[in-house]
């Protein structure tokens, strides 16, 4: 089963132009390692910046046995900046009890209706699975709008305010897009990341994709949704199932 996956920034918040590194990371809050970074499962990572989309593929370091597996971004100037990865399939397949289970955890609601609807919950479940993540950095003082914006991944958690611009008490809304419209039924997780004193808060999307997050502590947070679908006369899967995170820091709420 796979496990949760995050970018990772050298820091979420710079004061000066810099330019930034980005790690690949899996895992949970006390419990993280590298992803394996190669080129075979890269699809894109992109910098969605103030005035357009920059290309991150040639900074690309894959993991070795001499690099963790790591890019970096140009100078970045004043600005939000949202880095965005996609990765290519993988195949997973569970057994029939921990498939269920791991269905049941992860909310995944169409494949739950689905083994029920046609009688296959005691089947293995098979799945082809990809991850899609971003991050928001901020550099200086300066918000930039982009931050509210879609990127376009085929599942992706878009805040409705600036992460770097909370009210005093933490209150964050955020909607969840598959294949760009809002996602109904969805498990997002709202975890604090190493360092962080957050609570770990889980809600469902409502009818409009939305969940609504109240973080009272600072440090970096990992916001953490799953969604699949069946596949039809798909000799490879039975299902396609999509990872998709957010991480930022909570270091700034404002008074």
């Amino acid at each position: 089963m796979p496990h949760d996956f995050w970018l990772e920034p050298g820091q979420y918040y710079y004061d000066k132009p810099s330019s930034v590194p980005i790690q690949f990371k899996i895992g949970h809050k006390h419990n993280t390692d590298s992803w394996n970074l190669r080129w075979d499962k890269i699809v894109a990572l992109r910098n969605y910046t103030p005035k357009g989309v920059v290309d991150m593929a040639a900074s690309i370091v894959p993991k070795s046995t001499s690099s963790s597996g790591v890019a970096k971004t140009q100078k970045l100037r004043s600005g939000t900046y949202i880095i965005g990865f996609e990765s290519y399939h993988s195949v997973s397949e569970l057994k029939a009890d921990k498939f269920n289970v791991y269905a049941q955890e992860e909310g995944l609601h169409d494949i739950l209706k689905y083994r029920e609807s046609n009688g296959v919950t005691k089947s293995s479940g098979v799945e082809l699975y990809s991850r899609k993540a971003i991050t928001i950095i901020q550099v200086g003082n300066e918000l930039s709008a982009n931050v509210m914006t879609p990127v376009g991944h085929t599942l992706e958690i878009v805040p409705l305010r600036h992460p770097y611009d909370l009210p005093a008490d933490g209150a964050l809304a955020a909607k969840v897009l598959f294949k760009g419209k809002p996602l109904q039924h969805a498990l997002v997780e709202a975890a604090p990341l190493a360092g962080a004193g957050h609570n770990t808060q889980t809600m469902r999307t409502n009818s409009h994709g939305r969940v609504m997050f109240n973080f009272t502590d600072k440090g970096p947070v990992l916001l953490n949704v799953i969604w699949g679908v069946p596949l039809i006369n798909n000799n490879q899967a039975d299902f396609e199932t999509y990872f998709a995170s957010l991480t930022f820091t909570v270091n700034h709420l404002s008074d």
